[in-house]
């Protein structure tokens, strides 16, 4: 992706956010937070991954998650001069997604059906410096530093993805390991469809992760891409 196409989507992402952010009952997690919100846009991520945070019936709860993603939608369309926002398919048996468009930028918007709820109390976040000097505020209601990273920490062992490893990568170099972060992440290990002796033991020789391809670039406005042998 060119730079060019990449920023009229993160300038896209960021008005959007406020629409989002009236949604009380979701916190923003995922890349997105970590990247927009924690970093200062090191790698490519545009998708606004949401947490449902209610506990509540499975029943009630994808209503309630219908219902706002449809205001979303409405909020966008009648918010932003141009774009278009629509429901799409997907989400694990629910309707959980919407797409937003913008000229050429596109932006989805999802929440799981089965994934529901946090261990801590999520926090209000604003965009990094880097993020507000070149693409405009933005305030968002963020999962807590333990769920965002825990869950970081779990997608890495469980896809060894290279952008979760990257994400890592950075936590490491800044953060760190903490102790209450490791007990989180200790709760998504427990709560993970796959047993946990998979996910702590990751296979790291499986096709397609270091077999055949490798790391291209993460860079700068970049993508995390692969790259043949």
């Amino acid at each position: 992706m060119a730079r060019e196409d990449y920023a009229a989507q993160v300038a896209l992402l960021v008005r959007i956010l406020p629409y989002v952010a009236k949604e009380e009952i979701f916190a923003l997690k995922g890349g997105t937070a970590i990247n927009l919100f924690y970093r200062d846009l090191p790698r490519l991520s545009v998708d606004i991954d949401l947490t449902y945070l209610p506990v509540k019936d499975r029943t009630e709860s994808l209503a309630e998650i219908n219902d706002a993603m449809d205001r979303i939608a409405t909020v966008i369309e009648g918010g932003i001069t141009g774009a278009k926002a629509q429901r799409i398919a997907g989400g694990g048996g629910g309707a959980t997604r919407a797409l937003a468009r913008l000229g050429a930028a596109e932006i989805k918007i999802e929440t799981s059906p089965v994934t529901r709820g946090v261990v801590h109390d999520p926090e209000q976040r604003e965009v990094s410096e880097a993020v507000e000097e070149e693409f405009g505020y933005a305030m968002m209601n963020i999962v807590s530093f333990e769920d965002l990273f825990g869950g970081k920490l779990h997608a890495a062992v469980d896809r060894q993805h290279p952008r979760d490893l990257y994400d890592v990568k950075l936590l490491y170099e800044n953060e760190g390991f903490t102790d209450a972060l490791f007990r989180t992440f200790l709760i998504y290990v427990a709560s993970s469809p796959r047993p946990p002796h998979e996910l702590l033991n990751p296979n790291l020789n499986r096709p397609g992760f270091t077999g055949g391809q490798n790391f291209r670039r993460i860079a700068h406005y970049g993508t995390v891409t692969q790259q043949e042998d």
